[in-house]
Formats: C-alpha cells, sequence, structure tokens
C-alpha cells in the first residue's frame, strides 16, 4: 500500500512539475512586436516622445478608469472580453522634424498602405485635411498610425495583446484612450 501512495506521489510531483514549466515559459512574441521593440530601441532622439505601458500599468489605469467612469461611456460587453487580453502598449509621438523623420522611416513598413504587414490586416485608412489615419490589426494586436506630414507629427500606437475587434468595441464606447 505504501508503495502505490509513494508511486502516486511522484507521479503527481513529476506531472506537477511538468506543467509548471510549461506555464513558466514565455509567450513567443510575434514579428510585429519584435519590430515594435526594435523601433523604441532605435527611434532615440529628443523629438520622440516614447511611452511604454506595461500590462500592471495597463490593468491599473483601467481599474481606476472604470472606478470614475461616467454615466455617458459605455462599453457592451464583458471588459475583460476587451481589456483581459491586453499585455503592454507602446506609444510613439514625433515633436519636431528630426522626430517626423525618424519615426516615419521606422514606420514605413504600414505607411505604404499595404494590404497586410507582419501578420496585421490593414483594417482602415482615412485621409482627412492632410491627416492620414491607419489602423492595423489582428486577433492579437492592434497598430494606429496618425501621420500629418504638414506639421511633422506622426503618432503611432501599438496595443500588444488587444484584437481588432476589441479595439472597435472600446472605439464603439466613446472612451478616448489619447489616440
Amino acid at each position: 500500500m505504501k508503495r502505490y501512495i509513494l508511486l502516486t506521489l511522484t507521479a503527481l510531483v513529476l506531472h506537477t512539475g511538468t506543467l509548471f514549466a510549461q506555464s513558466a515559459q514565455p509567450r513567443e512574441k510575434s514579428e510585429v512586436e519584435v519590430f515594435m521593440q526594435q523601433v523604441a530601441k532605435g527611434s532615440k532622439s529628443s523629438e520622440i516622445d516614447y511611452a511604454y505601458i506595461s500590462t500592471s500599468m495597463f490593468k491599473q489605469l483601467l481599474s481606476q478608469l472604470f472606478t470614475t467612469i461616467n454615466e455617458g461611456i459605455e462599453i457592451h460587453g464583458p471588459v475583460e472580453k476587451i481589456f483581459g487580453s491586453t499585455m503592454y502598449m507602446r506609444r510613439f509621438i514625433s515633436t519636431g522634424e528630426e522626430g517626423y523623420k525618424i519615426l516615419s522611416k521606422a514606420m514605413r513598413p504600414f505607411l505604404e498602405e499595404e494590404e497586410e504587414v507582419m501578420g496585421m490586416e490593414l483594417s482602415a485608412l482615412n485621409r482627412q485635411d492632410g491627416v492620414v489615419s491607419i489602423i492595423y490589426g489582428n486577433s492579437k494586436n492592434v497598430l494606429v498610425i496618425n501621420d500629418n506630414a504638414d506639421a511633422d507629427n506622426l503618432t503611432a500606437v501599438f496595443i500588444a495583446g488587444m484584437s481588432y475587434e476589441a479595439f472597435m468595441e472600446l472605439d464603439k464606447s466613446g472612451l478616448d484612450l489619447g489616440f
């Protein structure tokens, strides 16, 4: 009997260790995530404002937001569906001519308006008053770019872990995250 209990405990420990090892492995980054990380490293300029919001910061901001939310904003569907898988956000804003040149060169693959870039589909394209707005998205990530070449202003916001559908739900709600 002791042998069976010992054998069962050993099997349980080995199984639990295997599950822990599998869950502890870092998730593989998509091509666009690696690209945006490289853009962050290569876009060092006093004329580029860069912000990185981590998962924990994102969740903290959202929890504060939803405790003080206005009655006029309504999100259809569970908040977890929209924000639950959000990993992090990277935001780049050019503030001058040099920064605009660096950032537009870095974002060139997306500014060429191809139907698909790095596994992300062109979901929206709008030209209005000299500003080009582009949204690329897929089931895992969203990239929003606003390009105003006349004013040397380019804004790129990349959200890892938010699907295009969740982004559109957020947009319909009227909630403005600054892009």
